[in-house]
Parts: structure tokens; sequence; C-alpha cells
């Protein structure tokens, strides 16, 4: 039974690298750099060296590019207008860490996400954790991390105003010093803020959307993806629609919406076959045919059970 639900963005997957699929992927490579057929690379343990030598280096390396990518984001967002007056912006992390006894929850600050996966923070969170996963949904941005005594899943979040290093961490402009407030009630503190996302210090990070330009929401039905973009015209409606099936390319659904609330809904209708027919105009007739079928729809006007969660 399909679901209307938000859509994945993987940043990173460990288990990529190691599996069939990328040496499969790399072979096909290798073959183009050498101008052979995949089937000689494959049988070729020099040729199948380069590809594992590739996979060895790009494991690290993705996910180097992936922390350093979020932490230039990050500087962009302390420079802002004034970059001779950068602003006090800090990663802040909710979640849990599996110990040997008991798993452990709390928060931790930090200057940057590579600071935060060091153990440069607040709390050593992440300290000898292999880094497994990070996913970007609709703007969260998630860490799945393992070690020797169980997994770790952390929830990445910004926060404005508050700043952490060795000599302690600033708080609206002022430092506290290590005494003058104890970290344990930095860190209830913390939790005070970051559960309220949509309004005061913490926020979202939004980082494949403000990074690689990706949809600020994504949805997903069966095989049929919908992104919603937010065009910056100065428009009453500045949301969009695109609508992809399988491997086709994403096709703009021809409406516009005054909310990203607004399109999620219109995009939950669609799914459900519950859209006027004036609503529908110019979604790619591909789109149409596979939303169709992902909902259960017979070829008549019946209408499938589609099971779908309700917004």
């Amino acid at each position: 039974m399909d679901l209307f639900m938000p859509a994945e963005r993987v940043l990173y997957d460990r288990a990529y690298c190691l599996s069939d699929e990328a040496e499969k992927d790399y072979a096909f490579e290798v073959a183009e750099e050498h101008g052979v057929d995949v089937g000689e690379v494959l049988y070729s343990d020099e040729l199948m060296k380069e590809v594992r030598d590739a996979l060895d280096r790009d494991i690290d390396l993705y996910l180097d590019d992936e922390i350093a990518n979020f932490d230039s984001m990050l500087r962009e967002l302390k420079c802002g207008d004034d970059p001779e007056h950068p602003a006090e912006i800090s990663v802040v992390a909710m979640g849990s860490v599996g110990r040997w006894d008991v798993p452990s929850r709390g928060l931790v600050a930090a200057n940057s996400l590579r600071d935060l996966i060091d153990g440069k923070g607040s709390a050593d969170a992440l300290v000898d954790c292999q880094i497994d996963r990070i996913v970007d949904t609709n703007g969260t941005f998630s860490i799945e991390a393992s070690h020797h005594d169980g997994t770790a899943y952390l929830d990445v979040r910004l926060i404005s105003g508050v700043s952490f290093d060795g000599k302690g961490f600033r708080l609206g402009g002022e430092r506290y010093a290590p005494g003058k407030m104890d970290l344990d009630d930095f860190h209830i503190l913390l939790g005070n803020l970051y559960d309220v996302s949509d309004v005061g210090p913490c926020s979202l990070p939004h980082f494949a959307e403000r990074a690689y330009g990706a949809a600020q929401e994504s949805y997903r039905f069966g095989e049929t993806v919908f992104d919603i973009y937010c065009e910056t015209s100065g428009t009453d409606k500045p949301y969009k629609v695109m609508v992809s099936a399988g491997e086709t390319v994403g096709k703009d659904a021809g409406t516009r919406f005054a909310s990203a609330e607004e399109a999620k809904a219109w995009c939950y209708r669609y799914s459900m076959r519950e859209l006027a027919d004036e609503e529908k105009k110019p979604v790619p007739g591909k789109a149409a045919s596979a939303a169709k079928k992902a909902a259960g729809c017979s070829a008549g006007d019946g209408t499938g059970d589609a099971g779908a969660i309700k917004l």
C-alpha cells in the first residue's frame, strides 16, 4: 500500500559505497576511462583494483565534502549582509546515542558541523562513531552513526545568538565561562529553544535547498515525486510543483500557490485523485498515468483505496 510521505534526500550513504551496486557503478566509470567494455573491467584484477581503490577513497571523501559544504553554508549565513560583524549562528543537535548500558539522550551545541562530529562541542556525542548516513528531509538534517556499543541518531538544527568553544559559550552576546552557568542548565535552555523551530532562534538548516538548489519540500506517492520550489519573483503565489514519475524528468504542474502548505495540499489531493479537472492543467501525461496507477485507480472512473495518511 502506497503512502503520501516526505521524500528523503540522501546526501551520504556509507552502505552504498560498500555495496555491489556501487562496485558496478564504478566499474562502468573505469570502463569509460579506459575505453573498454564493462565486462572486461569486471574480469580484470588490475581494473577491479582501480574500482575498489576509488571506492575506498570516496567513502570518506564524500562524507568530508558534505561536512565542508554544510560548514560553508554556515559561514555564509554568519556573514549575512555584514561580513565585518558576523552573526552568532551555531549548530545544535538533539538525539540519542547507544551506550553499553542504556541509550543516552540529549543535546549538543557546536560552532560547526565538523566540530560537532569531532566531539568539540558542548558534548562528545559522536566521538568514536562511524557516520553511516546523512539525510535531508524537507529541511531537516539528520545524522545516523554507529559504534561498538550501538547506534546514534542526531537531528541537527541551526541556532542564532548562541556559540560554544573551549572557553565556554556565548548567549545573547555575553560569554558564560565554565562555572558562570552550569552546562546542564545550558543544555536545558537549548532544549527549550530547540522545540520551537518555526519561531525564535532555532531553525531547520534547509541544507540541500541552500547548498544545492534542491526543492524546499519533496513528497512521494508510489513512483511519483512532487518537488515544491519557491520562486523569488515578487508574486503573491511564488510556489510551484514539479511532478516526476520513475526515471522521467520533473515537469511543471502548471499551477502556482501562495504557500508551501497549499502546494503540499495540492500534491496530496492529486495523489488521492481528488482534484477537480480544472486544477489538473498541464500535469505531464506520464506522471499523471503513473500517479493514477500508484493510487490504485482503474482505467475507468473508479478510485482505488490509496491508503494515504492525512495532512
